[in-house]
């Protein structure tokens, strides 16, 4: 019997020594030489690189997400703008604008007193 318990006791043992704790694994290196994880290093591999190619697909996302908000704020901003300019130039061609800018500038044209005439064209010709 007491064979056997040394027996057991040395193949507990031998089985810690061959399997130490992952953690300590990871830390001191072994990991990296087993040959269950050299076999796996191909995968391994491929999983940084997906990794890699997701973290700089989102950092390119990110960048034209930060480009569209900038452009539709610019385009925002210009149409205001064109909205103002468009009701500014409105306003300076009214008959009363130009006949007060025509005075300011002292230019010796004057408006017209007789309304404009309607000229109607017939479709038929003749010859």
């Amino acid at each position: 019997m007491e064979e056997n318990k040394k027996t057991t006791k040395k193949e507990g043992e031998s089985k810690e020594k061959k399997s130490p704790s992952a953690i300590r694994g990871i830390i001191d290196g072994s990991l990296l030489t087993r040959k269950s994880f050299r076999g796996q290093l191909p995968f391994v591999f491929f999983l940084g690189m997906m990794a890699m190619l997701y973290i700089s697909n989102r950092y390119h996302a990110e960048k034209l997400r930060r480009s569209v908000k900038e452009t539709k704020t610019e385009l925002s901003d210009l149409r205001a703008q064109s909205i103002f300019i468009s009701a500014e130039l409105m306003k300076l061609s009214r008959q009363t604008e130009v006949a007060d800018e025509v005075k300011r500038k002292g230019l010796s044209i004057k408006e017209s007193t007789v309304p404009p005439k309607k000229i109607v064209k017939s479709n038929f010709r003749r010859d």
